[in-house]
């Protein structure tokens, strides 16, 4: 059944709002800019079509659509690889702008999406991709790359970074959320073999990853991390099933389910598996951040360009100051921040031993602490310009009205931010002495 509603009309986005575009912002230097400029040429010419009919299929509900979703993400992975979008992490030397910086921009455009003057319409990001492009691009590559001897890289990296096979990370379980210290899968080494015993949730690509990074406690003693090979999701003892959220309706976000699986040993990455786990995480919280402000920009736009549409008791909704002034400060609001992931993304390039800083990491779970509620604020600004129209899905499947809902929590930043900025303001104070 398609809901949509052939009364409503679609929203005609403003071709030019200058607050909100990136491109030819002086946040940018000319390098920054030309990567984004064909990024967002590669949107339209390459992820347009794929991109809308993700868009059609959430329109339709009682209505099977998880196979057709599923091979739309696939090919789109595959394209973003075969133009080195997925991960830059084999051959970043090559590239005019640093790494980090490329990832930002990348999740930034494709969260947000941008305005084609060819097509004449304003192509919709979807966060959802990005998310799923995060997984394996970064939560997976990265560790990997960082731990992998010859080979683990050839086996298992190389496919994901350039050929775009899926890959994901399984490091968040039920009671423990992504509060490694608590995790409770078991990896039981036995002679060549690993045995995989436990459940890992909410694991972005988890139910149509090729590889998956897989965290654990090595003979129920520390962390450890191995590649799994999922066998095409046919491997034996495994089960993965997508977990329904809130939003993000086009992420593959998985219940895993492992039942004394067995994986050959030489998958162990060497080391310690909270070190490898933690080597990606300043990076994650920047990209994060910009898939965040990238939404973020795009509700400010379509909430912008309602309120000059849309009349309510014979007045324009941006004539009234209530409409028009928590719009105006949230587009306040995104510049500076990124301003701030666009410095660090730039200091990290320059600086690569910065990514194991405590510093750094704290200031990173600031900003994405940040950014996602500038994006849940954004959201709730269409809601109330849309007003009734906001919650049916002609409205809601091309922005993604639900996502941020879904992201607020910031994938265990409860558990991170306990141990960082948050400790200031909930640590218990001693009492004070009293003097007589």
């Amino acid at each position: 059944m398609d809901t949509r509603l052939k009364e409503f009309e679609e929203i005609q986005i403003q071709k030019y709002v200058p607050e909100l575009d990136l491109l030819n912002s002086s946040l940018l230097n000319s390098q920054e800019k030309e990567f984004l400029a064909k990024f967002y040429d590669f949107l339209e010419k390459e992820l347009y079509t794929d991109l809308k009919a993700l868009e059609e299929l959430n329109y339709f509900v009682e209505e099977p659509t998880q196979d057709k979703k599923k091979d739309l993400i696939v090919k789109i992975i595959k394209k973003l690889a075969k133009k080195e979008y997925y991960s830059t992490i084999l051959n970043p030397e090559k590239h005019k702008v640093g790494r980090i910086m490329r990832n930002v921009l990348i999740a930034y455009g494709l969260s947000g999406g941008g305005w084609s003057d060819t097509r004449e319409e304003y192509i919709a990001g979807n966060w959802s991709v990005e998310m799923g492009r995060l997984s394996g691009g970064t939560l997976f590559c990265n560790p990997v790359a960082y731990k992998a001897n010859e080979y683990q890289r050839e086996r298992f990296l190389v496919p994901v970074a350039r050929d775009g096979a899926v890959a994901a990370s399984g490091m968040t379980e039920f009671n423990a959320g992504s509060d490694i210290v608590r995790m409770e899968l078991n990896l039981q080494i036995n002679g060549d073999e690993v045995i995989a015993k436990g459940k890992k949730l909410f694991i972005t690509n988890g139910m149509i990853c090729d590889y998956l990074i897989l965290y654990g406690r090595i003979n129920e003693g520390q962390i450890g991390a191995i590649i799994v090979d999922t066998e095409k999701q046919q491997l034996q003892n495994f089960k993965a099933s997508r977990v329904n959220t809130f939003g993000m309706e086009d992420a593959f976000v998985s219940c895993l389910i492992f039942d004394e699986v067995r994986i050959p040993k030489k998958n162990l990455l060497q080391g310690s598996g909270l070190g490898i786990a933690f080597h990606q995480l300043t990076e994650e919280r920047l990209i994060i951040s910009a898939e965040a402000l990238g939404d973020a920009m795009k509700k400010l736009l379509y909430s912008y360009s309602f309120a000059l549409q849309r009349k309510q008791f014979k007045k324009l909704l941006h004539q009234y100051q209530i409409m028009r002034f928590p719009i105006s400060k949230s587009v306040r609001e995104l510049n500076p921040l990124i301003a701030a992931i666009i410095n660090h993304a730039r200091n990290l390039d320059q600086n690569p031993q910065l990514g194991t800083s405590k510093q750094m990491a704290q200031q990173t779970m600031g900003l994405k602490v940040s950014a996602s509620e500038l994006a849940f604020e954004s959201s709730i600004h269409c809601f109330r310009t849309m007003g009734g129209r906001g919650f049916t899905r002609h409205y809601s499947a091309p922005i993604g009205l639900l996502d941020p809902y879904c992201m607020i929590h910031g994938g265990g930043s409860n558990y991170v931010m306990g141990d960082a900025e948050s400790r200031r303001f909930f640590k218990p104070k001693p009492p004070k002495e009293e003097f007589y």
